[in-house]
């Protein structure tokens, strides 16, 4: 039997006094959805440990109590991860902000599970060091929330999304206990196994990260930004293709649609970009007198593609421009439609131009308005649905254009997640790419470390529900 709710908070504040918890109906308003919007679920309770041992003594006391624990971050994941679902608790981690050590010598940092990525890499600058990924909501996200989705980001296309960069982790399991798994040399950790690839992108249904060692680059001597505009979707395709294949190897490859390059023109982010056309946005970097001499030839790609306005520059105020205007895309959407619904497939780039035409023709038979950003490069596509959730028709037609998308991409050989996760928003499309007996391997994961799916309850398998 649950205990009584008054009992499960006193119990928080003896194990854990110097945790916040909150309750009232208006904090909790503040929790019940992440980036995604319109899935809301009202969890019974807030916790915020005050460091990761309380974090381990918060976990203890909710797993004996019998409560439903979501671990959050800074909310800002499009999957629908860090709600609670079926209630019960949000441990929210915004307390553990510590840069622990940054290691010039070994190239790797060690951090807590809520520093955001602004705050490493405003710490890691006077080094010379950078840490790669790049997601969009780069200025607020944790490393936290990165390494639960295996984040990736614009740059993903040369250095890699979260999991080239974990070395080690520390996570706190269900019965409050705490483990190491690697660390700044990498390798196993004490269980002589490899747990941490497990670890990545577990959508926090295995454990509470608490802290990571991560691997560091040095930062590049100098970046070139070009962007070029195309008047269709196969002169654009071509310039993907093109760029792909350059031996500059560009660090980026974005896209944005027309619709994409509206919305930006007409907010306070316009910089500049001519409507009515595909715009892609690509970059190389690397040691300075190598880059220089890559320039034309990769302009002479853009050109070749179709393109009468090729545009680059090697100043940092230009390239800022331009990657904040395409990163501020979610912010847009929230400012023209009441609520958005945005995808996360990853198809093969020979499918572009043919996944987007699915997207613009569903789109304009159901009459919701559609937006498109892409990582082109890997082939990262994110398509965004525009509705108002208050009307049940809409609902209906974004989730059945959602789903015909998805049942496309999987015939195309794509994936459902390239680095948002599946959540709650695309459970239900698991069976279409794993069959029977693979659904039962993945699940039997989980059945070690969460055998009663205590941990963030119906996320990523519909069959993973809580029963106290």
């Amino acid at each position: 039997m649950t205990p009584p709710i008054n009992a499960v908070v006193a119990a928080l504040h003896r194990a854990a006094p110097g945790s916040r918890v909150m309750m009232s109906p208006a904090q909790m308003a503040g929790y019940e959805s992440d980036g995604l919007g319109y899935k809301s679920f009202r969890p019974d309770l807030v916790v915020i440990p005050s460091d990761a041992d309380e974090l381990a003594q918060v976990v203890r006391v909710l797993h004996d109590a019998r409560v439903p624990i979501c671990l959050r971050g800074a909310g800002t994941s499009l999957s629908g991860g860090p709600v609670a679902a079926q209630g019960g608790a949000i441990v929210h981690t915004s307390k553990l902000r510590a840069i622990r050590e940054i290691s010039l010598d070994g190239f790797w940092c060690e951090v807590e599970s809520g520093v955001n990525l602004r705050q490493l890499d405003e710490a890691l600058q006077p080094s010379g060091l950078c840490y790669p990924p790049d997601p969009s909501s780069g200025p607020v996200c944790t490393i936290g929330g990165n390494v639960a989705s295996n984040a990736g980001g614009a740059h993903c296309f040369r250095y890699g999304v979260t999991s080239n960069y974990v070395l080690g982790l520390e996570v706190v399991l269900l019965d409050g206990s705490t483990h190491r798994f690697g660390g700044p040399a990498g390798g196993n950790g004490p269980w002589l196994e490899d747990w941490k690839r497990l670890m990545i992108g577990s959508e926090g249904t295995l454990g509470a990260f608490t802290r990571f060692w991560l691997r560091l680059t040095p930062r590049p001597e100098k970046v070139w930004t070009f962007r070029a505009t195309y008047p269709d979707l196969q002169s654009t395709e071509r310039a993907i293709h093109g760029l792909v294949r350059h031996p500059a190897f560009p660090v980026a490859i974005e896209l944005m649609d027309p619709r994409a390059v509206a919305l930006v023109e007409t907010s306070s982010m316009a910089v500049g970009l001519p409507k009515g056309h595909f715009l892609i946005v690509t970059e190389i970097d690397g040691p300075a007198a190598l880059v220089d001499l890559r320039v034309e030839s990769v302009a002479e790609v853009l050109r070749s593609a179709g393109s009468a306005d090729v545009l680059f520059s090697d100043k940092a105020e230009d390239r800022e421009n331009l990657f904040k205007a395409r990163k501020a895309m979610g912010g847009l959407l929230g400012q023209v439609s009441p609520d958005f619904l945005v995808q996360d497939a990853v198809i093969p780039k020979r499918a572009l131009a043919n996944l987007l035409q699915l997207i613009y023709d569903e789109a304009d038979r159901a009459g919701v308005p559609a937006v498109t950003v892409m990582h082109a490069g890997d082939g990262n596509l994110h398509p965004n649905f525009l509705f108002d959730s208050r009307i049940p028709e809409e609902v209906k037609k974004v989730e059945g254009i959602s789903k015909r998308l998805m049942q496309r991409v999987v015939e195309v050989g794509g994936a459902l997640s390239g680095e948002h996760g599946i959540g709650n928003d695309k459970s239900a499309y698991m069976p279409m790419v794993f069959g029977p007996e693979s659904m039962h391997l993945q699940l039997a994961i989980p059945q070690i470390f969460n055998p009663r799916h205590q941990f963030n309850p119906m996320k990523v398998f519909t069959e993973r529900r809580f029963v106290a």
